[in-house]
């Protein structure tokens, strides 16, 4: 579900997406840029008051496995 939130105090990216959505890695951060248009060219820190969109978190992808013997 994608939800609004207002950002009250200056915030590192990288802590937003990990703290609404349960990891910075894996696309979760790339997602939260994607859904804001142009908030990455404002630096790493979000200035306040704002409000921004929070993606769902996007699946893990999956680990390739490796077979030595193929």
């Amino acid at each position: 579900m994608v939800t609004t939130m207002r950002i009250a105090e200056p915030l590192r990216l990288d802590i937003l997406a990990r703290e609404t959505m349960g990891k910075a890695q894996d696309g979760a951060f790339e997602a939260l840029l994607a859904a804001n248009p142009g908030m990455a060219a404002e630096g790493p820190f979000l200035v306040a008051p704002r409000d921004v969109v929070v993606p769902e978190t996007p699946a893990a992808p999956a680990a390739p496995s490796v077979n030595p013997w193929d």
